[in-house]
């Protein structure tokens, strides 16, 4: 993640910030040979014969072949998955094992869960911090690979626990330990399976917003911020009916291979879904005299909204510029909506939802404004 810097009128303001659209290559120059829209799901657990000290994955995993047939049989139809397994601190370097295979991949990963990482319990944590206690990251990839944070207000929505609130969570997100810093976490689950599929067990419901609110809280920080849909458990029997839990993936435009994947996640050439589909070009930007026209497509009519963070000025000598953040809905339900926005607006996101199902959603990665401006990498 990176952070952007506030900025106030009493300081020399820095030239605008570059916007970047990551899925312009996908219209401009097409796709590169081996390039297609890929279907993964990023968090799965696995059984595997690894540690055997390792309950929760006992408990809640698969084997690693059965992980891979069920993904690619119906409904879930996945090209990839990245699999993970739970280790502790006296083997915290373990990772799933990952596979290569003509029709499908395999993404080795780690769930670094704070609250349980001594043993099964929580003493000192692996993280440190009194706000990290329930701090779980997902790590995709051993090597040249990434980190998220995973399901950032589970322990306030779902599984309530005092100090897992998501405003603990953002404080560590936000003043890093070493340890946490040097993963790099460039993104977060906007929508987790587990957490809808045990919503009533919650303190609040974790529907209609998931974790959208979380993301444009660190959004809103200056952080840079990707958005990720998972499942977490998905092979339990719940998620057979749609209307309860719907799948949660994501589509990358990237070739058959671990490495590319990998690489086209973290280009943020990818978006994420829970069934919302959206066309093979989702976004296309032009500019022009500082005004800048966004084209969302989708492959059938869809619920259209945008996230706008504006910066507005001091309220008084000294202070900083304070965000503005304004929701802006498609007058009527379209597979294509133009949205144009001028001024120094710091970062806009859109998402789809579906006419069937407000469950069934869509979510591209934020365009980051001219008035953003990068300060740091957490």
């Amino acid at each position: 993640m990176t952070r952007a810097v506030p900025t106030s009128h009493s300081a020399a303001m820095p030239a605008a910030h570059r916007v970047h659209n990551p899925y312009a290559s996908l219209s401009e120059s097409g796709p590169q040979p081996g390039t297609r829209w890929l279907k993964g799901n990023i968090h799965v657990h696995t059984r595997e014969a690894l540690d055997e000290s390792i309950s929760m994955d006992r408990i809640h995993g698969e084997d690693h072949d059965e992980v891979i047939r069920r993904s690619q049989a119906a409904p879930f139809h996945f090209d990839f998955v990245c699999t993970s397994v739970h280790p502790y601190l006296n083997n915290i370097e373990l990772f799933s094992r990952g596979e290569q295979r003509d029709d499908f991949v395999v993404i080795p990963g780690r769930e670094i869960q704070n609250d349980t990482i001594d043993d099964g319990g929580y003493l000192d944590g692996y993280f440190a911090g009194e706000h990290s206690k329930y701090l779980h990251v997902l790590s995709m990839g051993k090597v040249g690979g990434l980190s998220i944070c995973a399901h950032p207000n589970f322990f306030e929505t779902t599984r309530p626990r005092e100090g897992g609130e998501w405003t603990q969570i953002k404080k560590t997100l936000l003043n890093p330990c070493a340890r946490l810093a040097e993963m790099n976490i460039m993104g977060m689950e906007v929508y987790n399976g587990l957490s809808i599929l045990e919503e009533h067990m919650g303190a609040r419901p974790y529907a209609p917003h998931m974790a959208e609110p979380c993301w444009d809280d660190l959004l809103c920080e200056g952080v840079r911020c990707a958005g990720f849909a998972g499942n977490d458990e998905f092979y339990r029997e719940q998620y057979v009916y749609e209307n309860y839990a719907p799948l949660g993936f994501i589509m990358v435009a990237a070739a058959l291979n671990e490495a590319d994947i990998l690489r086209n996640v973290k280009r943020n050439r990818f978006y994420a879904s829970t069934g919302v589909m959206l066309a093979d070009t989702p976004l296309a930007m032009s500019e022009q005299q500082g005004r800048y026209t966004l084209r969302v497509s989708a492959q059938d009519k869809v619920k259209w909204k945008a996230m706008v963070q504006r910066g507005v000025g001091p309220t008084g000598v000294g202070e900083t510029d304070a965000p503005q953040l304004i929701e802006i809905t498609a007058p009527t339900a379209a597979a294509e909506w133009e949205l144009e926005l001028g001024g120094d607006w710091k970062y806009v996101r859109f998402q789809a939802e579906s006419l069937d199902n407000s469950l069934h959603r869509a979510w591209l990665q934020p365009i980051y404004g001219p008035g953003w401006v990068d300060y740091k990498t957490l």
